[in-house]
């Protein structure tokens, strides 16, 4: 079912949306959408209307009956989802996380050699060989606006920057609530972006270890096929169930969902010889606690119970700790600038997604101004390593370039 409604949704990833209140190319579009769908067969429409109105749970509770099966496919409907497997929508996260492909291969994620860095740093080489100046440590203060159009950026150093489109990888609430001045936005336009939903619940550790995992399912420290897999540590839905509803009380789940990854198994060059380095994904964990609680208060009580997880599976887990980097949501939003430590710059909705992503009339790469352009993951189709939203945003930018309606 997922691959068929996949095949569909795959074409539309790399397709700009059609604009609501756009002119004729928006109309042509979504007639062009509309023919697409309407040329699936009705079982195949029912899935469809299934996987974006339904919660994964009673999905997989009408197809499987056994629990672990449906904790590992519905591990994919709470990554970056801070809600329950039975909260409406979220089978479309499931769907959002398995219609991907990686070098041709559909349904499967890959791993950079590296480590993720490499993907930037090869977008890097390629793009100062065609001529592009590379600044890093120039934090932007704010994006200028004259004459009601983008004109470049003001760091935080002072130094101005003028252009003529600016095009923005931040999340939609950090680019038009902390990068652009109020009087710069139509205010029904801000109203909206106040209340865009954002906050993926994620609670992230990279770990150095001196030695592999020893699982009690599994035993042993040398590498093992399963030590080259994505682990995921919550053995049933209602288990994802409770994680959600004690975060929403406490702050964050006393026993979290965790995603062990180990890469160094694959790739030899992150860790000395005979040690790893693990990846610990973690849900649920609010982006904010109550009774002015702040997560640097609490960021070390819930790395512990993450590491109590794991080593309740592992035993060896917290003995063979060498180092690690904790990255509370507030963390994330600090040294990542992911508001609310939202992984994917906004919840992935229905009221969110498609032509609605970030807003209705906003859904086509072109910002709340004139030359400025949205091309992270708050625009088509979401979160993930898939380059989707900078290669659609690029296609417009553009054909704006060439309408002249960017002007040197």
């Amino acid at each position: 079912m997922i691959d068929r409604i996949g095949d569909v949704l795959r074409d539309i990833v790399l397709e700009t949306p059609p604009n609501v209140g756009g002119g004729i190319a928006d109309a042509l579009r979504a007639l062009q959408l509309g023919g697409r769908l309407r040329k699936l067969d009705m079982p195949a429409r029912r899935d469809l209307l299934e996987l974006f109105a339904r919660s994964a749970g009673e999905m997989l509770d009408d197809w499987f009956e056994s629990d672990p099966i449906k904790a590992v496919l519905g591990w994919d409907s709470v990554v970056g989802n801070f809600a329950s497997p039975y909260t409406p929508g979220s089978a479309y996260v499931l769907l959002h996380h398995t219609f991907g492909e990686v070098n041709g291969k559909k349904g499967i994620w890959g791993h950079a050699i590296g480590g993720m860095g490499a993907i930037t740093q090869a977008m890097a080489r390629e793009a100062e060989a065609r001529g592009v100046e590379i600044s890093t440590s120039a934090a932007v203060e704010r994006v200028r606006v004259k004459n009601g159009r983008a004109a470049g950026v003001v760091l935080a150093s002072g130094e101005e920057i003028g252009a003529s489109a600016t095009i923005a990888n931040v999340g939609p609430k950090m680019l038009y609530l902390r990068l652009m001045d109020s009087a710069d936005l139509d205010p029904e336009f801000r109203g909206r972006m106040e209340r865009f939903k954002g906050g993926s619940g994620t609670f992230r550790m990279n770990v150095a270890l001196a030695e592999l995992p020893d699982f009690r399912a599994l035993p042993g420290t040398q590498a093992q096929p399963h030590h080259g897999s994505g682990i995921v540590l919550g053995p049933s839905l209602a288990y994802f169930d409770r994680a959600y509803t004690d975060a929403r009380e406490h702050g964050f789940s006393k026993q979290p969902i965790v995603e062990v990854l180990i890469p160094s198994t694959l790739d030899d060059t992150l860790a000395p010889k005979g040690q790893h380095v693990a990846s610990l994904f973690c849900q649920q964990f609010s982006p904010t606690l109550r009774d002015g609680r702040s997560w640097d208060d609490e960021r070390q009580r819930a790395a512990d119970a993450v590491i109590d997880v794991v080593d309740s599976y592992a035993p060896n887990f917290r003995r063979s700790i060498l180092g690690t980097k904790i990255l509370s949501p507030l963390d994330l939003e600090r040294e990542l600038g992911l508001v609310d430590g939202d992984i994917f710059h906004g919840r992935l909705s229905l009221e969110q997604l498609f032509s609605a992503r970030p807003l209705l009339g906003y859904g086509d790469y072109r910002g709340a101004v004139r030359g400025l352009y949205l091309c992270g993951s708050g625009a088509h189709p979401g979160g993930g390593v898939t380059g989707a939203p900078g290669h659609n945003a690029a296609r417009e930018i553009l054909k704006d370039w060439k309408r002249g309606r960017i002007r040197s």
